[in-house]
């Protein structure tokens, strides 16, 4: 047994002791059996083996195209022996620019087949932020989707790619789908074709050139994923994720919410795959336990219907504002009774707005009400999730995975808060990240010591109950400070939702002489709400629902709030108004 194996598995060995100690504080672990074996590969072997468990399940549907399991591991199979015959090893990093395609799943698992290390980038980067991402993993081979090759065209010189695979979404669709792209995207990309640069089709032509296996032995401990998030700083940082990170979520999840995953369920991807939420709720965890996945390569608003009741989804992962659009669409009667799940993640949802996305759920026909994910690219994407019974809980967003410890930190004392007191959110275990990408500094201010253990620190504000369920306040960077209060930007929005006026709304704190920040409220009005009567109506609710020093100084109607690239509010932009 070669000796850095032996060593991983006696560390993981402690880890898995270690954190069993501290199971017994929370009441919903009695019910977990006291050893939980998680699997002992690479993201690439746990797909393998479903496809040994369930080989004519389908595993991936895109459109009109549907792959097995055993189609699936065969074009992963493929794309491997592609990528050793065009020279990748074993440890290099190999970037994927691309959205929810069957192609970039195959080439993100052929990528850990080989032991390499998945470098995932969002194709709507920036030509200095992609350059950016390929030099800090120092790439050689890239996948890239055709509408961002010019980017990457304009600065592959000042990297050291040597080989970009070049793909279009389209590939995997009919004819007639494809010939519509060409005609209106496709034709507006020009390839230049050179030594360094290929088709899909023609790097898959070298895996006859290849002689032996492919796969690689890989360790759980081993590098599996590099994702980039803005951490603490906002600058983009790489974080390195594990093959446990990802396949210990998978199984975690199955037994803090086993509902979710069963074979028969579909899941709808339209979280992108450079997003550890994407990735690891909605293409990894589904295709772990032989469930279908149905990749979006980009959402859209005005087919969202038709994807719900033509592909009968089941789960549906996604963030707020998703949910919001979905209550904008008109259903017929029983139009949702397939979808018996949805999640949502990335960013917090007010009770106002639970309450009727839940309600528009029953009403055309499903049962399923919006139960919370919670978790940051730093700790797998998402290390929190709440089963049904405190789904509807005021801020709860549930319970931590099974071996992943969360506790509070008093923000002035820095020890471990006491039940009910808030404080910052601390997680360590099983979902948290190896380290940032060649940042040995940020590392290291991306965790503090309590008590002997070593804990990542998630920059967000909340609470643990007597249920040890974990409550969500704020972040850290968006608690508002006037006149020496505490204010909590959450509280105030879900207050200013119970407005009927209302559609969606965001607060944040601005520089003020007087109290040093003032409460300011952005919102978006309710088709034909009238101004006027919005503002008398919040305050009277204001007066009603929030202390004196918490009511909004400033109230500011916009068309539509600014938005991210991944959907979220963004905070930044509105206090640049």
């Amino acid at each position: 047994m070669p000796l850095d194996f032996l060593y991983h598995k006696i560390k993981n060995t402690l880890k898995k002791i270690d954190m069993r100690l501290e199971r017994a504080k929370y009441g919903y672990i009695d019910k977990l059996p006291k050893n939980i074996n998680y699997f002992e590969g690479g993201l690439y072997d746990a797909i393998y083996e479903s496809s040994c468990k369930w080989p004519h399940n389908i595993a991936i549907e895109y459109f009109e195209s549907q792959i097995t399991y055993k189609e699936l591991i065969k074009k992963i199979n493929k794309v491997s022996a592609s990528l050793k015959a065009i020279g990748a090893e074993k440890g290099d990093r190999i970037t994927i620019c691309m959205p929810n395609t069957p192609e970039s799943v195959y080439a993100l698992y052929a990528v850990n087949e080989i032991g390499a290390v998945a470098n995932m980038v969002h194709p709507l980067s920036s030509e200095k932020e992609i350059e950016d991402y390929l030099n800090q993993s120092e790439s050689k081979i890239m996948f890239c989707v055709d509408i961002a090759y010019p980017k990457v065209e304009a600065i592959i010189k000042n990297t050291n790619i040597e080989k970009i695979i070049v793909v279009s979404p389209t590939r995997s669709m009919n004819l007639v789908v494809r010939l519509v792209y060409k005609l209106t995207k496709g034709r507006k990309n020009h390839i230049k074709k050179g030594q360094y640069v290929m088709t899909w089709d023609q790097l898959l032509s070298k895996a006859n050139k290849f002689i032996g296996n492919p796969h690689a032995r890989v360790n759980p401990e081993d590098d599996a994923i590099i994702m980039y998030s803005g951490g603490t700083t906002g600058k983009p940082k790489g974080i390195i994720l594990s093959n446990l990170n990802f396949n210990a979520q998978a199984l975690g999840a199955k037994y803090l919410v086993p509902e979710l995953f069963k074979t028969e369920h579909s899941f709808m991807a339209f979280l992108p795959n450079f997003h550890a939420f994407g990735f690891g709720c909605c293409i990894h965890m589904p295709l772990y336990f032989g469930a279908r996945t149905f990749l979006i390569p980009q959402f859209n608003p005005k087919k969202f219907k038709q994807y719900i009741t033509r592909y009968k989804v089941n789960i549906l992962v996604g963030v707020p504002t998703v949910f919001d659009y979905l209550t904008k669409i008109k259903f017929k009667k029983d139009d949702l009774k397939n979808v018996k799940y949805v999640v949502s993640g990335g960013d917090m949802i007010s009770m106002a707005s639970k309450e009727k996305i839940n309600d528009f759920l029953k009403k055309h026909g499903s049962k399923a009400i919006i139960e919370n994910g919670y978790g940051l690219t730093e700790a797998s994407g998402g290390f929190i999730f709440s089963p049904r019974n405190v789904a509807k809980d005021p801020d709860a967003i549930g319970y931590p995975l099974p071996d992943n410890e969360v506790i509070i930190m008093d923000l002035n004392t820095k020890k471990e808060a006491l039940l009910g007191e808030d404080g910052e959110i601390l997680v360590r275990g099983l979902s948290v990240m190896k380290e940032y990408l060649n940042k040995p500094k940020e590392t290291e201010e991306a965790f503090i010591t309590i008590g002997n253990k070593k804990f990542l620190r998630t920059g967000d504000v909340g609470y643990i109950d007597e249920r040890g369920v974990v409550h969500f306040r704020t972040r850290i960077k968006r608690i508002i400070i006037s006149n020496g209060y505490n204010i909590y930007p959450a509280n105030i929005e879900d207050v200013t939702m119970k407005s009927k006026l209302i559609k969606n709304c965001a607060v944040v704190g601005l520089e003020d002489k007087l109290r040093g920040e003032k409460v300011v409220v952005f919102a978006e009005l309710e088709e034909n709400a009238p101004e006027r009567n919005a503002r008398k109506e919040l305050a009277t609710i204001y007066r009603k629902y929030l202390a004196k020093y918490e009511i909004p100084r400033e109230i500011h109607f916009l068309d539509e709030l600014p938005k991210t690239k991944l959907g979220k509010v963004d905070f930044k932009a509105l206090k640049e108004l």
